[in-house]
């Protein structure tokens, strides 16, 4: 009787964490290790998809990398589709130095939890097509960065940024980083000028990184 009334628990725990990903929708607001995250991409069966969390990381000075020459003997994390590989490489790879806080921006990603990282270049691509509500082929190997400005006749990204706000998070106004470093040691990012209410793609040196733009972590549910 004892050994059913444990397994019975046991299948009931189970069946409350897999609920909580179920029937989730695009723009929806889930918990993921404590951390309240908004949900940009989803399959048919609203159960598996990718989310940000709606905090960040900004204000932490060199967060990409503190060391220059730490920097320039990371490894590969030229991945353009997954930020996940990525993230996980810089870790391990700080890890077996004993010098994970020298990479501020991947040791705050790891006290997230199991799972998060910072996004590759198509993966916060796909968020800012979310973010404006359209889908759209950009290039971000541009020679010359093209700037765009938000359409304020489509408040799409506007919702996004109170329901961020409203979840205790950042609204998404910042330039962001992924984890995508090209063979000339450039981070790919996302900038955004909040005086021209303009944004572009484009790369940056690692250590150019803080002051314009901010960390931020994804999840894979």
């Amino acid at each position: 009787m004892k050994k059913c009334l444990i397994m019975a628990i046991l299948c009931l725990c189970n069946s409350i964490v897999f609920a909580q990903y179920e029937d989730v929708n695009v723009g929806d607001i889930i918990v993921i290790d404590g951390m309240n995250s908004i949900v940009f991409q989803v399959d048919d069966t609203g159960s598996h998809g990718k989310a940000m969390a709606v905090k960040c990381l900004r204000g932490v000075k060199d967060m990409f990398c503190t060391d220059d020459k730490l920097a320039d003997s990371m490894p590969d994390t030229s991945d353009d589709n997954d930020g996940l590989a990525n993230t996980k490489k810089v870790i391990e790879f700080a890890k077996s130095k004993h010098v994970l806080s020298k990479f501020p921006v991947y040791e705050w990603c790891s006290k997230l939890g199991e799972g998060w990282y910072i996004p590759s270049l198509k993966e916060l691509e796909a968020f800012v097509n979310f973010w404006l509500g359209n889908e759209q082929v950009l290039d971000w190997d541009a020679d010359e960065e093209t700037d765009y400005a938000l359409d304020d006749t489509k408040p799409y990204y506007k919702q996004i940024n109170i329901k961020m706000l409203d979840a205790g998070g950042t609204p998404f106004l910042n330039g962001v980083f992924t984890s995508t470093v090209n063979s000339e040691g450039k981070v790919y990012v996302f900038s955004f000028n909040q005086k021209k209410n303009t944004w572009s793609f484009g790369k940056r040196d690692k250590d150019n990184l803080s002051k314009y733009y901010v960390g931020r972590a994804f999840y894979n549910f």
